[in-house]
């Protein structure tokens, strides 16, 4: 199930949407998903997987092929290493490790696809999608609770 789940929301943040300007800055749908299961179900959630999910996210998303696998396998093993501070504590505890990785996770993106280009590009959509990702993390978080909740319950 998080395999499932995180690759629908990268697919989901990856589509086209018909408003202006979405997206560039849609939240990061896919780190939702990763932070929630690095966390929390790191047995179901590997390394690997997190490679695997960002490659398809620089490959479907046409960034810099590279830039989002080698950020999605570092913060994985970060929150897999943090996951005590996470797990069965406060939702505000949860929500406040995901902003502060999503804010690591922007500027080293940021600094990463500037390097790439050989120039910098602009943070303005890199801030606002964090601040979007952060905003609109608990609707995706309570989702995937659901469903964390229907593979652990008995019968």
């Amino acid at each position: 199930l998080p395999i499932v789940t995180t690759i629908f929301m990268t697919m989901l943040g990856i589509c086209v949407w018909p408003l202006p300007y979405l997206n560039i800055v849609m939240p990061s749908l896919a780190f939702i998903a990763l932070f929630y299961w690095s966390a929390h179900r790191p047995d179901l959630f590997s390394s690997s997987f997190a490679f695997f999910i960002g490659l398809l996210t620089d490959l479907v998303g046409g960034g810099p092929v590279g830039v989002s696998a080698l950020l999605f396998t570092a913060a994985h093993q970060i929150i897999w290493r943090q996951r005590g501070m996470f797990a069965g504590h406060s939702f505000f505890l949860l929500w406040g490790g995901f902003a502060l990785a999503a804010t690591f996770m922007m500027i080293a993106q940021w600094i990463l696809i500037a390097l790439y280009n050989w120039h910098f590009v602009p943070i303005f959509p890199a801030l606002t999608q964090t601040l979007l990702s952060i905003a609109l993390f608990p609707l995706p978080c309570w989702i995937l609770i659901q469903f964390q909740r229907s593979i652990t319950s008995p019968g």
